[in-house]
């Protein structure tokens, strides 16, 4: 009997550990989707065609606690193949960031952040072709993140790839030279 009861208090005291150990619940849940929102065809012929696409993210915002949720901030990343001098590359663009006003227990928003812009080029033997690969979205209460929605666990490996923007050399104020006359 005495071992039965050592057992149930060892179990109790169990639990409790774990119900503390439990992360935080985010006090907002995001859900993302793609949107295009304009196309654009030209037709050249022989030469070649070129598409250009402008898609934004659809997020919506759903207050998951029971208190109001003060003004937010909403931004975002996005990992982008972009297609330039015969090669193709990862690149990390900025969706920009938004404010979300002040939000009552279970209110949805929905809002558009960023746009980007992909191009679709064809020539005669070769296809270049501008994808959104991976995005991720976060809201943000000053410096407590709230919410967080990534597309997929690919994110993070991927952005171990992203090329840095290349730095262009030269002078850094270039004007022109006045030769002088002989």
């Amino acid at each position: 009997m005495k071992t039965l009861a050592l057992f149930l208090a060892a179990g109790l005291c169990g639990l409790s550990n774990l119900r503390a150990a439990e992360p935080a619940k985010p006090a907002v849940t995001l859900t993302v989707k793609q949107q295009i929102l304009d196309t654009d065809h030209d037709l050249r012929g022989k030469q070649g065609s070129s598409r250009q696409k402008t898609l934004t993210l659809r997020v919506e915002i759903v207050n998951a606690t029971s208190a109001l949720v003060a003004e937010s901030e909403l931004a975002g990343d996005a990992l982008v193949t972009r297609a330039g001098d015969a090669n193709e590359k990862v690149v990390k663009e900025s969706l920009g960031t938004m404010k979300v006003p002040a939000m009552k227990p279970n209110e949805r928003l929905t809002l558009e952040l960023g746009k980007i812009e992909l191009r679709e080029i064809e020539w005669r033997n070769r296809k270049f072709e501008e994808t959104l690969e991976e995005w991720q979205v976060t809201c943000s209460q000053g410096t407590v993140k709230i919410g967080k929605a990534v597309s997929s666990d690919h994110y993070a490996t991927l952005l171990k790839e992203v090329v840095p923007p290349a730095k262009k050399k030269g002078p850094v104020n270039p004007k022109p030279r006045k030769v002088p006359k002989p």
